[in-house]
């Protein structure tokens, strides 16, 4: 056991510095036009005081960070037995951390933007010909998806056939080695869980993917030709490192159904957790090297790139309000009800967000809270009853 909480220890160390260095980056990866949710000219981006506030971020994200980890280390040292469960709690600390670094410089921004009368436009996305792909999901990759759904299905079908020759007891649990340590009687239900809980995550992902596909172009006003050639860019990008993820998390769920139908496989956990994080780091990846909306791709990348310039012809439009600074509480969460948008863009470094103002969102957004309380707490009881 003591083995597998070092195991544990480590994971969740690397999880807290690859989350305090994410979270440190976010303002080198947010649009320029944007300043800790706040809505500024593209020239001021560089502005001695806006190069302060990002400092200050950096610096409040990396103490968290520092803070966290020193809590792990104490928490591993005093409880090594509580590892697993303290693995599911310390990443939420970040949650405290970023409100702690960005609402302050959030503050700050908006009164500078008052104190300086900058004006900018609030339109924030392009009408154009090949812009209407929006809703048609003709730029979704759909080999990511169909690959991923042959495989589900080929895995079910293996399942059903196997079921007949499978003895009594099957595993059920296995430990960090991928060995069986509990068993229970055979059933239909067990058999298929895992092909099922692998369809519904594809499908998750898949959802996922058609929301960014659907998400209408935000484009910097100040340069439109150039931030729409961008986003286009960062548009296919994105779409095919999730459908890489798609398939990737995908196979690694299967895995551990075969090791259930056919205990004798040997697959090393390092094998599943590989397929599991290596997509997650290439999206991470694309993400870092585009910047929100392809807007760190450079000039010289997009005149390599095909682009229909005859229906590229960009022209402004009025957003419903989506750029003004009053819809974006603490300049993190839009709520517009003259909008009749679900998904925008955020204002800073993510990349999809939602109109909070709409009803389907607010009761999603309830159901997620809910969901996830209640899974910690389920979980946290159910951890505790078998360490």
């Amino acid at each position: 056991m003591s083995e597998v909480n070092g195991i544990l220890f480590a994971v969740n160390v690397a999880v807290i510095i690859l989350c305090g260095g994410l979270l440190s980056i976010i303002p080198f990866l947010t649009r320029k036009s944007f300043l800790f949710g706040v809505k500024i000219p593209l020239e001021e981006h560089g502005c001695p005081e806006a190069r302060s506030m990002r400092k200050r971020y950096v610096i409040i994200c990396l103490s968290g960070m520092f803070t966290i980890l020193v809590l792990a280390i104490i928490q591993y040292l005093v409880v090594q037995g509580i590892t697993l469960i303290a693995a599911m709690y310390f990443p939420l600390l970040f949650i405290a951390v970023q409100l702690w670094a960005f609402v302050p410089n959030w503050r700050q921004a908006l009164a500078l933007k008052k104190e300086r009368s900058w004006k900018v436009s609030e339109s924030v996305f392009a009408e154009t010909k090949t812009s209407f792909t929006r809703g048609n999901l003709s730029e979704l990759p759909w080999a990511w998806y169909v690959v991923t759904l042959l495989l589900v299905v080929g895995s079910l079908l293996l399942a059903l056939g196997r079921y007949p020759y499978l003895p009594d007891i099957i595993p059920t649990h296995f430990d960090i080695n991928m060995n069986p340590d509990a068993w229970a009687e055979k059933s239909i239900i067990y058999v298929i869980m895992t092909p099922l809980f692998g369809l519904g995550t594809a499908l998750l992902m898949w959802l996922v993917g058609i929301l960014f596909v659907k998400a209408r172009l935000q484009i910097d006003a100040q340069t439109p030709e150039l931030s729409f050639t961008q986003h286009r860019i960062y548009r296919k990008r994105v779409g095919h490192s999730l459908g890489f993820m798609t398939l990737g998390i995908t196979i690694s769920i299967l895995l551990f159904g075969y090791v259930a139908l056919w205990p004798e496989l040997v697959v090393p956990l390092w094998f599943s957790l590989t397929l599991m994080i290596l997509p997650i780091i290439v999206f991470v990846t694309v993400f870092i090297r585009s910047g929100q909306g392809g807007c760190r791709i450079k000039p010289d990348m997009i005149l390599d790139a095909t682009v229909d310039n005859s229906s590229s012809k960009v022209l402004l439009q009025d957003t419903h309000g989506r750029g003004d600074d009053r819809f974006w509480a603490i300049g993190m969460f839009y709520h517009n009800p003259d909008d009749p948008a679900y998904v925008v863009e955020d204002r800073f470094g993510s990349n999809l967000g939602f109109n909070y103002s709409r009803m389907p969102v607010k009761i999603g957004a309830v159901l997620l809270g809910l969901i996830s309380i209640i899974g910690y707490i389920w979980l946290t009881v159910w951890l505790s009853s078998v360490i």
